[in-house]
C-alpha cells in the first residue's frame, strides 16, 4: 500500500513537471504571437495554477520550500523600500510585478523538480521553442542569410531569439545523455544546428558570448569532469573544441554575425558605447545612493536613454543598492555550492552530468546577466533559473535519501537527524539506481552552505 501510494505521488509530481514545461513552450511560442498572447497568458497561467496549487496544498509544507526562495522575498521587500524614492511610478509597478513572478516561479519550479526530476521536459521545451522561433518566425533556413557580411536589417526581436536559441543548445547537450536512440539524437543534433543557425542570423552579440562560454564550459564540466577515463574524455573535448573554434572562426569571418561582434571588440558600435556607458552610469549612481539604490525600475530615470542598464549587475546595484545586490546574488552563491557540494558524494556519471549542466546554465545566466540582459526581470531566464534550483535540490535529497536508507538499515536513526524525514520518490529513478556510490554524509550538513 505505502509503495502504491509513493508511486502515486511520483506520478503526480512527474505530470507537473510535464505541465510546467509544456506552458513554457506556448507560452513562449504560440505566446509570442499578437493575436494569441492574452489568451495563452490567462489560459495557460490558469491551467498550470488549477494543477499545481491542489498538488502543494497536500505535499507541501513551509519546511519544504528551498532557502533561495526565502531570499527572494528578501529581496522583493527591500526593493519595496525603495519606494520613497521613486519618480516613475509606472516603471516600480512594472519590475515590483516581475520580480514577484521571479520569485513565484522559482519557488514552485523549482519544488517540483526537486521532487520529480523531470528537469528533461523544461529542456525538451527550450529546444522546441528555439527550433520554433526559427522556423516559424524567421521562414525557410537560408544559409545567404548568415553568410552576408554587409549591413542588412536585423531580423524582429533579434536579441531575444538569439538568447532562446542558446537555451534551445543548452537544451540540446542536456538532453544527449537522457537519450539512447541514435535516431533520437540525431534529431536532437539536428535541433542543435537549427538553433545555432538562429543564433548567427540575430546578430546579437549577447547570445553569441554565451554560445561561446556554453562552448568552453560544456566539454569541461559535462565531458572531461563525468568520465572514467580522463585520457579519452580530454581528448574528445580537445576535438570538440576544436570543431567549436571552426565554428566560430566562420561567424566572425564570414557572417554579418561576426562584423558586428568584431566592431563590439574594437568599441566602434554606437549601441556598444551606449551599453558601456549605461553601466558606468549605473556603477556611478551605485557610488552616490549605495544603500538603498534610486529605487526599483528607475534606471531609466537616472540614464539619459532612459533605458533599463543591459547589466544585470549593474541595474540591481544602481536601484536596489548593496543589500539588493548582496540578497540576490547570494542566491547564485547558494545554489553554486550545493551543485558543487552534490558532486563530491555521486559517482553516477548520468548524475553527475545532470547536475553539471546545472552548473554550466547557471554560469551562463550569470555570464548572460554581467554582459547583455537583467534576467531578474527576463520571464524566459525565471524558468531556467528555476530549474538550476530544483536540480541543486533533486541532487542534494537523492544523496540524502541514499544516506538515509543506509542509516536506517544500520539502526534507529538519531533525534533530529534530517535524514529520518521521509522524502518522496524521484523522477529520474530511484536513488539505489540514480546514485551508484554515495560516501557517509556528515550528519546536520547542509548542502547550500
Amino acid at each position: 500500500m505505502k509503495r502504491r501510494a509513493e508511486e502515486k505521488n511520483d506520478r503526480v509530481w512527474r505530470r507537473l513537471a510535464m505541465i510546467w514545461g509544456l506552458y513554457y513552450f506556448v507560452a513562449f511560442t504560440w505566446g509570442q504571437i499578437p493575436q494569441y498572447v492574452q489568451k495563452t497568458i490567462w489560459f495557460g497561467a490558469a491551467l498550470v495554477g488549477i494543477a499545481t496549487v491542489p498538488v502543494f496544498w497536500r505535499h507541501i509544507r513551509r519546511r519544504d520550500l528551498p532557502p533561495e526562495s526565502t531570499r527572494l522575498l528578501f529581496f522583493v521587500a527591500w526593493a519595496m523600500l525603495g519606494v520613497v524614492f521613486v519618480q516613475d511610478v509606472a516603471m516600480f509597478r512594472l519590475f515590483l510585478k516581475l520580480i514577484l513572478e521571479l520569485t513565484l516561479v522559482v519557488t514552485a519550479f523549482s519544488v517540483i523538480i526537486g521532487r520529480s526530476g523531470g528537469m528533461h521536459w523544461l529542456y525538451l521545451a527550450l529546444v522546441g521553442v528555439a527550433v520554433f522561433r526559427v522556423l516559424y518566425n524567421e521562414g525557410p533556413i537560408n544559409f545567404d542569410r548568415i553568410a552576408d557580411t554587409r549591413v542588412v536589417a536585423r531580423i524582429a526581436g533579434a536579441n531575444a531569439v538569439g538568447f532562446y536559441c542558446v537555451l534551445g543548445i543548452i537544451g540540446m547537450l542536456a538532453l544527449l545523455k537522457e537519450v539512447k536512440s541514435l535516431w533520437l539524437r540525431g534529431a536532437l543534433v539536428a535541433s542543435g544546428l537549427i538553433a545555432l543557425y538562429g543564433v548567427i542570423l540575430s546578430a546579437s552579440r549577447g547570445a553569441l558570448v554565451a554560445l561561446m562560454a556554453t562552448a568552453v564550459l560544456w566539454p569541461a564540466l559535462c565531458m572531461v569532469s563525468i568520465a572514467k577515463y580522463k585520457t579519452r574524455a580530454i581528448a574528445g573535448a580537445v576535438v570538440v573544441l576544436l570543431l567549436f573554434y571552426w565554428v566560430f572562426q566562420f561567424i566572425i569571418q564570414d557572417t554579418y554575425m561576426g562584423v558586428r561582434f568584431t566592431r563590439a571588440t574594437q568599441l566602434e558600435d554606437s549601441s556598444t558605447l551606449m551599453r558601456l556607458e549605461l553601466v558606468i552610469t549605473g556603477l556611478q549612481s551605485f557610488i552616490k545612493h549605495p544603500i538603498f539604490g534610486v529605487g526599483l525600475g528607475q534606471f531609466g530615470t537616472i540614464s539619459r536613454y532612459g533605458h533599463y542598464a543591459h547589466n544585470e549587475f549593474a541595474e540591481i546595484s544602481a536601484t536596489t543598492g548593496l543589500p539588493g545586490l548582496v540578497i540576490y546574488f547570494s542566491i547564485y552563491w547558494l545554489v553554486w555550492q550545493r551543485l558543487v557540494w552534490s558532486l563530491r558524494y555521486v559517482q553516477d556519471p548520468l548524475t553527475r552530468y545532470r547536475i553539471n549542466m546545472g552548473r554550466l546554465s547557471l554560469l551562463i545566466i550569470f555570464i548572460s546577466g554581467c554582459l547583455s540582459r537583467p534576467n531578474f526581470i527576463s520571464q524566459d531566464t525565471m524558468f531556467l533559473l528555476g530549474l538550476v534550483v530544483g536540480i541543486s535540490h533533486w541532487a542534494e535529497r537523492m544523496i540524502r535519501l541514499q544516506a538515509g536508507s543506509r542509516a536506517l538499515a544500520a539502526g534507529p536513526v538519531p533525534p533530529g537527524s534530517a535524514w529520518g524525514r521521509p522524502a518522496p520518490p524521484w523522477g529520474l529513478g530511484t536513488p539505489g539506481t540514480a546514485v551508484n556510490s554515495v560516501m557517509s554524509v556528515p550528519a546536520g550538513r547542509s548542502g547550500g552552505g
